[in-house]
This record gives C-alpha cells, structure tokens and sequence, in this order.
C-alpha cells in the first residue's frame, strides 16, 4: 500500500544506504583506500547506515525515538563527509567526484533535517507516521 509512512520508511533506507557509496568500496579504480581517513569513513559510513536501519525499523513500528535516531544518524553521516573529503582527494579520487558525492549527501541530510527539525513540517510527518 502507497502511504506516507511507506514511502517515508523507503525514502529514509535508502537515504541511508548511500553512505556506503562513501566507502572505501565505491572508490574509483586506481584511488588509495589505505589510511586513518579512509578507515574513518568506513566506521562513520556503517554507523550511519546502520542508524538509518534502526530509524526506519522504528519508523516501521511507530516508535516515538525513530526521530531522534534519523537526526543523529543524519549528524554522523554529515560527520563522516570530513574524512571521505579528505580521503578521496589525497588518495587521488578526482575532486568533481568527491565533492560531487558530498553534495548529494549534504542536500539529502538537509532534507532530513528540514522535514524534522521544522516545526509544522514535523507535526505533518509526525501525524502521517504514528497516525492510520
């Protein structure tokens, strides 16, 4: 069934998922993956997809800390952008590249944090999740 809950549960996934994109993983071939500020990234990388699991799971079941928890996931992900930055570019990932995934992930956190921190916008998703 199409409902905001659902589409919000999906959207807030799959917002999360990309931070793997972040990863060492995703580099471009031929880019250094070695040292602290890639390993970095991968911790704050799988702690933020992993925060958004459990936000959406509680979004799923109607839990009133869903929210908290999709906040400060989104302030680790935002986080997790220094050390990807610093990373991607010294280890000879192309800047357009690197900030290009970093602007991605600054709009959508900038979503998260506007549908959540805004007041009546909360009380709209607020009413769409714990309501029918």
């Amino acid at each position: 069934m199409f409902t905001i809950r659902n589409l919000g549960g999906v959207a807030l996934l799959l917002a999360g998922s990309t931070w793997l994109w972040l990863t060492p993983a995703f580099a471009t071939r031929g880019v250094s993956t070695s040292g602290a500020a890639w390993a970095i990234t991968r911790v704050l990388s799988l702690l933020t997809v992993a925060g958004f699991l459990v936000a959406t799971w509680g979004l799923f079941a109607r839990q009133t800390w869903w929210e908290t928890v999709a906040l400060g996931s989104a302030a680790v992900g935002l986080i997790a952008l220094v050390p990807y930055l610093l990373a991607a570019i010294s280890g000879g990932e192309t800047t357009g590249t690197a900030t290009w995934n970093a602007a991605v992930h600054v709009f959508m956190l900038a979503g998260i944090f506007v549908l959540l921190l805004v007041p009546s916008l909360e009380q709209w998703v607020d009413g769409h999740v714990m309501g029918g």
